[in-house]
């Protein structure tokens, strides 16, 4: 007797509706009675097929849409629910073949457009996963997953202008979306446009208080902001609230190593590495706090894991590449140092420009031509134009170096040099060359070691001329030394709070030494620095008449003594081959000044290191600095 058409119904009802509540074992029992009544139904076995997988049994689930489509080869909903499972088990040839089934079958299928957009993004299909997701919009303009997908899609693309737009419009859909919020946040994070980004996590997690994610992208915000205290709060709560997430205990391990509590950090960089021991960022980031720490073997040991979990990684390479330079094992450091100015960088040291020209990879220069393109600080290209001589030695025909204005007629001193141009003014770009280069990249083409630095010093000068017009604002005296002092560094560098010192009250032990005369060229920042140089009568302050590098090396010329804080005048004075004192901070040493020693290579004779110990004050490097000048004083 047959079954009525109503008894199927019901039970394809009763299955949907326990689906929707949840109730996965009852919706399966539903949909099986269904399947007993019309198993060839091609909707019933598609059904049996959700609700097994809700139950996790995905072979099952598999087989039942499998068979419905062998069964019914128009099965839409079958080939689309297929693809999903494939998509989601990474069989990502199947998921797109299947999609691109359902898609020929139902081609205004909103859902399965912007599916496979996801997938094609996922493979770096760019163009073609961009068509697609608008494809699904075309279909469906207020789908609010799908504005939040391309806007997602739009990020990785750095085309965070229409990104915000869609995400944007997603909320104006869907404005109570934790998941949307939290998404723009990390947008306009990245946007620097900080205030609006902390207001959508905190909406965010306003609505979604378990969102562990909403709270550590707030935590790394607050910390960019210096909010550290909240900072740790958000950090703390996140991990409360996913514990095993390996992520989220490294961003907190990120933010103890900067409040220098190395070791919360360590624990909390080792915990991330036990829940995710192929973590290359973690372990990279963890090297860096044990290179800082001064555990270099262990430090290297992260670095070449992470390598060796991803080996173009550059951040992990770079890291390396300044910890073996600061070992002076420069050969093996100079190649991967080149990593700098890779675009996958965070903050890239330094942007590759876009020139018509091929970049030197230290090929013979005999007859050609070269450009040297600026990078990073001033200091580095005093320290390293000193290999452009060596070039032209070797037969480069044509050397042109773009500097920064402050250091254009200074090096217009610098031998082997037929033009030196302004980096605010492509004037001479129009001509042809046919390579250029990077200051930083010179000694990697001229394989330099510790023992083949070049050390001609000084191979920058200054005419007397121009000695003679400073001499006049310098006082003179038979018994007093002339001593410069500087004490802080650009503000702008990332490591200028260990650097620099607190301030100039801090140098007060030297005015305890007889027979010193102190020469600031001390350039202030802010306002409250001039204010100090205003009340320092200890000092005579030039600074204010200092024009460009020309001028202070007029200047150093003339002083018997440089007492400076790690910044681009040190690097001056020992270009110039004067004699110069620099106070190194214990955290975060520059690789260029090495571990331990009291001199340096690239500076023979003159330069003298005063390093701050760990759990030292700048004040017991100060009477150091003090107790040495005042043996120098007495050796005059």
């Amino acid at each position: 007797m047959p079954i009525p058409h109503s008894d199927l119904e019901q039970a394809f009802e009763q299955a949907t509706t326990s689906l929707a509540k949840g109730e996965m074992q009852r919706a399966l029992s539903y949909a099986q009675q269904a399947l007993s009544i019309a198993p060839q139904n091609a909707d019933v076995i598609n059904l049996v097929g959700v609700c097994a997988m809700g139950l996790g049994n995905h072979d099952a689930a598999e087989h039942c849409w499998l068979h419905a489509i062998e069964l019914h080869p128009n099965a839409i909903e079958s080939r689309y629910n297929l693809a999903m499972h494939y998509a989601d088990s990474q069989r990502v040839d199947l998921a797109e073949k299947y999609y691109r089934q359902t898609l020929a079958l139902a081609p205004l299928h909103g859902a399965a457009w912007a599916r496979l957009g996801m997938l094609l993004a996922s493979l770096k299909q760019a163009l073609e996963a961009e068509q697609c997701f608008r494809q699904a919009l075309a279909i469906d303009a207020n789908d609010a997953a799908t504005c939040n997908n391309l806007g997602l899609f739009l990020m990785t693309q750095k085309r965070d202008g229409e990104a915000e737009q869609f995400f944007r419009k997603s909320l104006s859909i869907a404005p109570d979306d934790a998941k949307t919020h939290s998404n723009l946040g990390i947008l306009l994070a990245r946007m620097k446009r900080h205030v609006e980004a902390e207001y959508c996590y905190r909406q965010a997690i306003r609505l979604n208080p378990g969102s562990a994610e909403a709270y550590t992208n707030l935590g790394l915000l607050l910390e960019s902001e210096k909010e550290f205290i909240e900072a740790e709060q958000c950090h703390r709560t996140a991990i409360g609230l996913m514990p095993d997430s390996a992520e989220i205990h490294a961003n907190f391990a990120n933010l103890l190593a900067t409040l220098e509590r190395t070791e919360e950090a360590t624990r909390a960089y080792q915990q991330a590495i036990l829940l995710r021991p192929d973590s290359a960022i973690t372990l990279s980031n963890f090297g860096v706090l044990l290179a800082y720490n001064r555990q270099d073997v262990e430090a290297e040991n992260c670095f070449r894991q992470a390598l060796a979990l991803t080996p173009n990684y550059p951040l992990a390479r770079l890291n390396l590449a300044m910890l073996l330079l600061a070992q002076g094992r420069l050969a093996e450091g100079w190649p991967l140092h080149e990593a700098r100015y890779h675009p996958d960088l965070p903050a890239p040291d330094a942007p590759m420009p876009d020139l018509p020209y091929e970049q030197w990879q230290g090929q013979s220069l005999v007859g050609k031509s070269l450009l040297v393109w600026p990078e990073q600080g001033h200091g580095d290209l005093i320290q390293f134009c000193r290999y452009l001589p060596i070039l032209k030695e070797q037969g480069a025909a044509h050397i042109t170096l773009m500097c920064r204005p402050a250091l254009i007629t200074l090096m217009q001193t610098l031998e082997g040099v037929d033009a030196v141009i302004s980096s605010d003014d492509a004037i001479d770009l129009n001509r042809h060359y046919d390579f250029w280069t990077l200051p930083m990249s010179l000694p990697l083409h001229c394989h330099t070691t510790l023992d083949s630095i070049p050390a001609r010093i000084p191979y920058l000068n200054v005419p007397e001329s121009h000695v003679a017009a400073w001499s006049s604002r310098l006082p003179t005296s038979d018994r007093k030394l002339q001593v410069g002092l500087v004490w802080r560094g650009n503000p702008m560098h990332a490591n200028d709070a260990k650097r620099s010192l607190p301030s100039l009250s801090t140098l007060a032990p030297l005015w305890m030494v007889d027979d010193v005369q102190y020469i600031s060229l001390q350039i202030a920042h802010t306002d409250a620095q001039t204010s100090e140089l205003a009340n320092a009568r200890q000092l005579i302050n030039v600074a204010p008449d200092i024009h460009d590098f020309f001028d202070t090396a007029a200047i150093l010329k003339q002083l018997d003594l440089l007492i400076t804080v790690d910044t681009a005048v040190a690097h001056l004075a020992g270009a110039l081959g004067q004699r110069c004192w620099v106070m190194l901070p214990t955290y975060r040493t520059d690789w260029r000044w090495m571990r331990e020693r009291c001199d340096s290579p690239w500076y023979p004779g003159g330069m003298r290191l005063f390093r701050q110990a760990p759990h030292q004050s700048w004040c017991d490097v100060v009477a150091d600095v003090a107790s040495s000048l005042r043996e120098f004083v007495q050796q005059q």
